[in-house]
This record gives structure tokens, sequence and C-alpha cells, in this order.
């Protein structure tokens, strides 16, 4: 599963240009045998018949990163976040942006010289402010002409350098990457669907690979426009914060709110499940959060609607998290599934 966890982290996947992490999943899930198509919209179904309830398990595909608003003459670049990007969670360092052909072109964000006590630096030094996607520059060292040359302009999209999103890991089954949300629920769907193949599910199953989920959940809002389904899962990352009473370990997250407020008797039974299992669960109810399985619940498009999550630290930044909570999550999902 890591493995295939860090080849997702690499393949870049910013809202509105995922055809690197399309190849993956569309790789994947046509070897697993199941019936597999991708919508018009771009998120990617793999269909496991049952005659159970009608199940959607949607894990998203699109990651933060920035979209080019300006072009100067010089060859830098001015960006705006695409979804809730911030560029304190990014610092100085290598961008890729990903020209009209799908090739690279690296660049470099930057603030500026911190010496000085003048203009925007000054401001973040006597700590007035953060800084914000205005104050950051592009550097990319060509010419306007030449970028335009090789495929980019406003419009195009930028992400985090490929090889500062690897996965890396650290003592005690530790991983570390940039996109572990939410490349940590592509993985999992993956390996939950080469299991359910091997199997006879009660569910009528959809394994469903949103996109715009950062962007107001748009591509599990479309699926479940078409199937209309009974019970909706997302399987997405669940943030450790202060204010809740998660931590950074293996047990899963369950989403006891807003996210799940008609599926108690749902959670409750994932709940028991994870205990049986031996692994156990940390239930929780979050204030400023969310998934896909929230964003169909609040178009009435599925009767129930559940979020389970991988615990995980440094929320849109590089985000850390267990490796064995991959393994658990899918595990206590399949084995809900089995008891439909």
């Amino acid at each position: 599963m890591l493995t295939l966890l860090d080849e997702m982290l690499a393949s870049h996947g910013p809202i509105g240009d995922e055809r690197e992490i399309d190849a993956v999943v569309l790789r994947e899930f046509d070897a697993s045998g199941a019936h597999t198509w991708q919508d018009g919209m771009g998120n990617i179904v793999a269909h496991v018949p049952g005659k159970g309830p009608r199940v959607m398990v949607a894990a998203h595909k699109d990651e933060l990163g920035m979209i080019v608003s300006h072009m100067r003459g010089d060859g830098s670049l001015k960006v705006k976040a695409l979804g809730g990007a911030f560029p304190w969670k990014y610092g100085e360092g290598p961008l890729d942006v990903i020209a009209d052909d799908g090739g690279i072109v690296r660049a470099v964000l930057s603030f500026g010289s911190y010496h000085t006590m003048s203009g925007p630096i000054g401001e973040f030094r006597r700590g007035e402010r953060t800084p914000t996607w205005d104050d950051v520059m592009l550097f990319t060292g060509q010419s306007a002409e030449q970028l335009l040359e090789h495929g980019v302009h406003i419009g195009s999209r930028v992400v985090m350098a490929r090889e500062r999103k690897r996965l890396r890991r650290l003592p005690g089954g530790h991983i570390v990457g940039f996109g572990l949300d939410d490349r940590m629920g592509l993985a999992g769907l993956v390996f939950l669907l080469r299991q359910v193949m091997q199997e006879t599910l009660a569910a009528d199953l959809y394994l469903t690979v949103t996109t715009s989920e950062e962007t107001g959940y748009l591509g599990a809002k479309r699926v479940a426009q078409v199937l209309r389904p009974e019970i909706v899962f997302a399987l997405d990352t669940g943030p450790v914060t202060p204010d809740t009473p998660t931590r950074l370990d293996a047990r899963p997250i369950i989403w006891y709110d807003e996210e799940s407020p008609n599926s108690l008797p749902d959670c409750n039974t994932l709940l028991r499940l994870a205990n049986k299992l031996g692994f156990g669960a940390q239930p929780v109810v979050y204030e400023y959060a969310g998934s896909d399985a929230g964003g169909v619940r609040r178009t009435g498009l599925a009767d129930r609607s559940v979020a389970l999550g991988f615990p995980r630290i440094n929320s849109h930044g590089c985000e850390i998290a267990k490796a064995e909570a991959l393994v658990n999550a899918t595990r206590l999902l399949l084995a809900y599934l089995r008891q439909l």
C-alpha cells in the first residue's frame, strides 16, 4: 500500500488538471477487472454489482495548488490559491508549473529578501500579519515569451515540486508527504476494490474517485446525482486538532458530526467493528472540517452519509500520519461492507 501511495503522492492532480493521478487510478481500477468508467466531469467509478443497498464510497483525487493569474515580462508569475492553500504552508522552495502538454516547468516560490523592514517583509517581521498569495512571486528564470512557448500561461496549474511530495518515513511507523489528503484515501480505495472483487458482497458497490472535493465537493455531488446511492462513504483523512480529542495514532477517525447526522447507527456499527477488529477507532465532532459525504448530504442525494478518516496533522501542508492507519481504515470499511 505504501508503494502505491508513494506513486500517487508523486502524481500531480491539482484541481482542473488531474491527468497524472487519473492515469494511475485508471490503471489500478482496470487491473482489478471491475467495470470502470470516467464521466465527463473527470470522476472515476468502479462498479461491483450486488443485490443489497446501493453504496458509494468516495475518495478525492484533487490536490491543493495554485493557478497562474499574471505573467510578467521577466517571466515571474503571480498565482492565486486553488482550494484552501496558504503560502506559509508551502514556504520558499521549488514548485512545478504544469504545461499544456503535461510537461513540467520549474519555478521557485519566493517572498523576497528578509533584510529589510519596509514593505510586506517588514510587516511579517513585526508580526503584523501573515503572508498572502499577493505577497508571493514565482521565479522561473525564463522570459514570458519562453514560458508561452513551453505552454505555460494564465490559467496554468502549479503544485508542490514532485521531489518534495514523495513519501518519507519517520520512526514510530509515521509517514510524511504533501497530499496525504487524500492520496491515502485513494490507496485505500484501490486495495478495497482488489479485495471486494474476490468476494461476494450484498452491497451494490460503486467505488468513486472524485474531482473538485476541495472546491465544494462538486465531483461527489455529480456522481451521487447520477447514481442515487442509499449510503455514501467518504474515505478521507481526519485532521488532528487541539479542539477535539483526536490523537495521531493508528485508530481510524469516525465523524460523528454534521457529515453524518442521519447515520448514527452506521457510525456506531463502525465503532463496534473497529473494537472487534482490535485496533479501535476515534469518534470525533468537528467544527471546521468537511468531506464528500457531507457535500452529498447537503444536497439530499443520499439517504445516509458517513465520513471515515486517517488521523493526520499539518493539514494542507507537509502532512504526517501513521502508516498502520491506512491499513486499519481500509479493513474497517471492508468489515462494514461485509455485514450489510
